[in-house]
């Protein structure tokens, strides 16, 4: 067996030769790690004992280096050190090494023999050009290195998904030179898929293709990003991102000229960073979900109603507000059961979350059956709730009774002079209840009455 031995101190260099070499080992000697790294390649060594500190390249990042290379991952490495500390320990470990020995330690030499005996690893190799290869290593690693902090500087944004979205992007057309991208995140709930695509639900199927497991999301939300749509030329590159074994999301690049493998290497790199920010991303969004969002339609609660009135009260802001009740909601549940009834409310609260998206409205959940529609463009709200009226006599949201219809009533009302949110609240509540006496399906509003 042949082992290098890596040391600035002769005296060591000495000891563990004479020692080595008396066990019927083959020695070879460096002084410091660069001269070690080209009498490894040179000499096709079996084994390497290293020094820590040495002048150069010390023994941590000469570890690093050869266990980067296909070749040498496997050869066996010994740090030794005389440095006590525990971090230095760790950081032996971290960097590849096979073990750890203090210098100081009665059986350092004898660790060193169990530690060669037991490894009969064999290099196979034939001297190669070790400069040219050492340089193309750390160049590697040197780009490793990089884009690992760059992708670790976005977690700084990350409570702002679309934000840090918008800047993977980024990095990664600087990198690729890419002409399309596609991201698709995933929770337990809820699917976001970032793209330059107009047909989001095949871009979302061919990206779920690329999982372990199927996925079954209540919500599906897309977002447009600039690129290219018309992929069908172009040469792709998919990755699935994981964090501690669990799958997060799909990405996906497009561009003409073909991805190399050095490049399909490097993007593993990138979505092993980009798993742990986006599940603190969902983590966070989990969050707000949890504290501002109703369960059941994925719209506002209670709570994040009262908020966004406090706001706007405390502010002076002129404000429209409609209470929104589904008719004769009670029969639907001891018709049909709840399970028919909660496919409503989410159909209600998916159709109202798209209709205020495209109106620039708050809605919410204000409870049970009743809904919230908020308006700041006074006056306007009234044709509106009217409109989103026509849309619910039309809408079917069951798929268990594809028949079943609804209808709703609604009461609108204004800040104007009310004393509080409250009573601008009660006050639509009012005009509700005459909605329903008046026979449902309808809505009454504060001008009715002007």
């Amino acid at each position: 067996m042949k082992v290098v031995i890596a040391d600035d101190s002769k005296m060591w260099r000495t000891i563990l030769k004479d020692f080595l070499s008396s066990n019927g080992y083959e020695v070879v000697v460096a002084e410091d790690g660069l001269q070690a790294y080209s009498k490894i390649y040179e000499s096709c060594a079996d084994a390497l004992i290293s020094d820590v500190v040495m002048p150069g390249l010390n023994g941590y990042q000469l570890c690093r280096i050869l266990k980067k290379d296909p070749n040498l991952k496997d050869m066996p490495i010994i740090l030794l050190t005389s440095s006590v500390d525990r971090v230095d320990r760790f950081w032996s470990m971290y960097s590849g090494a096979d073990a750890y020995i203090e210098k100081s330690a009665s059986n350092a030499l004898d660790n060193v023999k169990k530690i060669l005996q037991r490894n009969s690893w064999k290099n196979e190799t034939t001297p190669q050009n070790a400069k040219n290869l050492f340089g193309a290593l750390l160049d590697e690693l040197l780009v490793e290195t990089t884009i690992r902090a760059e992708i670790r500087e976005l977690s700084n944004h990350v409570e702002d998904m679309d934000y840090t979205v918008q800047k993977v992007k980024n990095l990664l057309k600087s990198i690729f030179s890419i002409e399309s991208f596609a991201l698709l995140i995933i929770s337990v709930s809820e699917m976001v898929l970032y793209s330059s695509f107009k047909e989001g639900r095949k871009l979302e199927k061919d990206l779920l293709k690329r999982m372990k497991r199927p996925y079954f999301p209540n919500y599906h939300t897309y977002k447009n990003l600039e690129g290219k749509e018309d992929v069908r030329n172009m040469n792709s590159l998919y990755k699935v991102i994981s964090f501690d074994g669990k799958e997060e999301g799909v990405l996906a690049l497009w561009r003409s000229n073909v991805f190399s493998k050095r490049e399909e290497k490097l993007l593993s790199i990138i979505c092993e960073e980009l798993g742990g920010i986006i599940k603190t991303g969902i983590q966070i969004n989990d969050y707000r979900k949890n504290a501002y969002l109703d369960d059941l339609t994925g719209i506002a609660n209670f709570r994040a109603i009262e908020e966004y009135l406090g706001k706007l009260w405390n502010l002076e802001k002129d404000f429209e507000l409609a209470i929104l009740d589904i008719d004769h909601f009670k029969k639907v549940n001891d018709t049909y059961g709840h399970e028919v009834g909660n496919e409503i409310l989410m159909g209600l609260g998916k159709l109202l979350k798209d209709f205020s998206n495209a109106k620039n409205l708050f809605v919410g959940r204000f409870g049970g059956e009743e809904f919230i529609m908020i308006s700041e463009n006074v006056p306007s709200l009234t044709s509106l709730v009217n409109e989103f009226k026509a849309m619910v006599e039309k809408a079917r949201f069951s798929n268990s009774v594809p028949e079943l219809g609804i209808t709703i009533s609604a009461g609108v009302s204004i800040r104007d002079d009310s004393k509080s949110f409250t009573q601008t609240i009660e006050s639509a509540d009012e005009l509700l209840y005459q909605a329903k006496k008046a026979g449902r399906n309808r809505v009454m509003s504060y001008e009715s009455f002007g």
